[in-house]
């Protein structure tokens, strides 16, 4: 499910095919991306290498530059933000996500900002209409996968980006293979299964893999950061997870009543480090509330948190093992 790239060389017949179809919308502005290109190396014009873009599922043919030239233009306003030398380590990097509800505004951010080039994203779960509070979605894409819908969104930012789609997500028999196959240098762990928390954490524990994961807390956010590449010995989630609850987890069935799951969702986290609305919320759900409350303010600025968190740790800047805060009602 990725975009066609297309050479006018070798490719030329689909091009102009493609181009004749009234179906297809052809979006061609190369000469401002030549414009903008000339301000930030030497070029010569006349002999530019340029490519077509194809992206299947919007029918959309965009002329555009070459890899290199496109991601230097593109990328150009992040100088002296980010430096070369730290692009390079961000972009060279591979990153797994898994969940890609909470994971959406970080992977795109991700993408955004130039980091890992490759990725791998997990789910199962496809876009609900409740989810349209807070994922950057259309009521179009209803029913989409939520993995290969922020795959095509990802790929609409840069279409020269690798992205493995495992959308039946995260199973125990398939936890290595995405931390593995290839090998990611982070997880971004998001997803709803409290099991599986649990047990990713585990492989990626064992595999030495840094785990970065952004839970909403009303308005504000808990950033969880565990260095497994620096200490294979820190317990998960920091010791954070009590013991006993972490039992209960993992002994989760078929028969465990929808009321329980709820109750461990919230000390999965811990009920003590929580905002006060959303501690209250865990008690309405199923009553008056269809689900976890979270909004979108604080879903925009996980993404942000998630991909500022990813940058540390896979440039080598500070990013210690931790539990941290950020309220922004203690800003006012």
């Amino acid at each position: 499910m990725k975009p066609a790239i297309l050479n006018f060389n070798k490719d030329k017949e689909k091009i102009e095919k493609l181009k004749i179809d009234p179906y297809v919308k052809v979006v061609d502005f190369i000469d401002s991306q030549v414009r903008e290109l000339s301000k930030v190396k030497n070029i010569d014009a006349e002999n530019l290498n340029t490519v077509w873009i194809y992206y299947s599922w919007s029918k959309t043919l965009a002329h555009t530059l070459n890899k290199e030239d496109y991601r230097l233009v593109r990328l150009s306003r992040n100088r002296n933000l980010i430096t070369e030398e730290e692009q390079k380590k961000f972009s060279r990097r591979t990153i797994g996500i898994t969940g890609l509800n909470v994971g959406n505004p970080g992977a795109i951010c991700i993408v955004l900002e130039g980091g890992a080039e490759k990725m791998k994203f997990a789910d199962n779960d496809v876009l609900e209409l409740s989810n349209l509070n807070r994922f950057r979605a259309s009521l179009g894409d209803l029913g989409i996968n939520k993995a290969v819908l922020s795959a095509r969104q990802a790929y609409e930012v840069d279409p020269f980006i690798d992205i493995e789609i495992f959308d039946k997500g995260i199973s125990e028999e398939n936890i290595d293979e995405f931390l593995t196959k290839p090998r990611v240098d982070l997880l971004i762990e998001e997803m709803d299964n409290m099991p599986l928390k649990i047990k990713i954490r585990e492989r990626a524990k064992y595999f030495k893999i840094p785990v970065l994961m952004v839970t909403g807390n009303g308005s504000g956010l808990i950033v969880d950061i565990e260095r497994f590449d620096i200490n294979p010995d820190l317990p998960i989630l920091n010791g954070c997870l009590k013991k006993d609850v972490a039992g209960k987890i993992l002994s989760l069935n078929a028969d465990t009543p929808a009321r329980d799951r709820i109750m461990l969702a919230r000390d999965f986290m811990g009920a003590e480090f929580l905002a006060e609305r959303l501690r209250e919320s865990f008690n309405l759900v199923g009553k008056e509330l269809a689900g976890i409350p979270q909004l979108s303010e604080a879903s925009f600025l996980r993404g942000a948190v998630l991909c500022y968190f990813a940058k540390q740790v896979l440039i080598g800047k500070p990013a210690p093992s931790g539990r941290y805060f950020l309220d922004l009602d203690s800003i006012v």
